[in-house]
């Protein structure tokens, strides 16, 4: 009985997110609380980056794609498309997609039928 309370006591505390958070570490920043996102481009004026790099953990290749200014949920959106001209899985991180493998050459024929502006990264 005292178990179900203190997990409702708990979960009633964690529906009021909205409270500041506070911490004595002096270098804390609340890094993406407030950043407003722009605006999403039209595909013609966006400027895509296209390279290739190893991972750190096993040298596995993989292609990432920078440059994207827009709402990070259209960001996903062509990210999810592109993974699937590429036939592989992918990540994000914030602005940036991450996309397994070599596939720089599918990414940059897909993004250039969609109408982006892609060039390849120089290594």
């Amino acid at each position: 009985m005292w178990f179900t309370q203190s997990i409702v006591m708990s979960l009633k505390r964690m529906n009021n997110l909205d409270q500041p958070l506070y911490t004595d570490y002096p270098e804390f920043e609340f890094e993406y609380a407030n950043i407003q996102e722009p605006q999403t481009l039209p595909p013609e004026k966006q400027a895509l980056l296209i390279g290739l790099d190893k991972r750190k953990m096993d040298g596995a290749t993989i292609t990432y794609i920078t440059g994207f200014v827009g709402r990070r949920i259209d960001m996903l959106k062509v990210e999810e498309e592109l993974q699937g001209a590429c036939h592989t899985c992918g990540a994000s991180k914030m602005y940036d997609m991450v996309l397994m493998g070599d596939v720089a050459k599918r990414a940059y024929i897909y993004l250039r039928n969609k109408g982006y502006n892609v060039k390849f990264a120089e290594n």
